[in-house]
């Protein structure tokens, strides 16, 4: 079930990474014509006329700049991908839910409100890297859900909770959008995914009010 959840994480995130690749290998592509026609047309060695090389530069920059965000996403699934390998063990939840959210971060558009809250608590039992591609598959339906309906809200909070004399982290990942037909199937399979390490996952979807994401971990308190 890990290597599903991160099979479709990652997809998600190629999907988002091909067209900017492409686009960068086309800025690239001119910046390597304009060279080589500098060089075609020069009889011995000439300088590179200078609004020519300022361009050169901003073309350059920027090719830069993009490769940088494309790097740090590839570099985000992959530190995810290595930590899901390891053992359970005891972890920081909120550095977890963090990794999640940056997975997920091409859903979260510009006209959704997104209210992060990521309390202190406890260490919890589990692994790092498959929690943080749980949570970016959960704030990816609820994203989605806000997204179709407008002026919708996205809230990702972490916190501690007693529970029949046990203390809990709960994480809660909430929207108040259009709702999801995946909701509650994703929810199961993070259920399976995570059960081992003794979490309780509640998931509901409901039309026009949302999805509802509660996923109770074992603490080392």
């Amino acid at each position: 079930m890990t290597d599903r959840i991160a099979g479709e994480v990652a997809a998600d995130i190629a999907s988002v990474l091909a067209e900017p690749v492409r686009a960068l290998r086309d800025r690239l592509g001119l910046v390597v014509d304009h060279l080589e026609r500098h060089v075609a047309t020069s009889t011995g060695p000439a300088p590179y006329p200078w609004r020519s090389l300022q361009s050169l530069r901003q073309d350059l920059g920027g090719a830069y700049l993009e490769a940088t965000t494309l790097a740090r996403r590839i570099e985000e699934l992959e530190s995810a991908l290595a930590a899901a390998a390891a053992a359970p063990d005891w972890f920081e939840l909120a550095g977890a839910v963090d990794h999640g959210l940056r997975l997920a971060n091409h859903h979260i558009a510009s006209g959704i409100e997104l209210m992060i809250d990521l309390g202190s608590t406890p260490r919890v039992r589990g692994t790092a890297g498959t929690l943080a591609l749980v949570v970016a598959q959960l704030v990816a339906i609820c994203a989605d859900s806000a997204r179709a309906l407008p002026n919708s809200t996205l809230s990702v909070r972490t916190m501690v909770e007693q529970l029949d004399g046990e203390t809990l982290a709960l994480i809660q990942i909430i929207d108040n959008g259009s709702g999801s037909s995946r909701a509650v199937a994703v929810g199961d399979i993070a259920r399976e995914i995570t059960a081992a390490w003794g979490t309780q996952v509640d998931a509901t979807s409901e039309p026009d009010h949302g999805c509802a994401f509660e996923l109770r971990l074992v603490t080392s308190t």
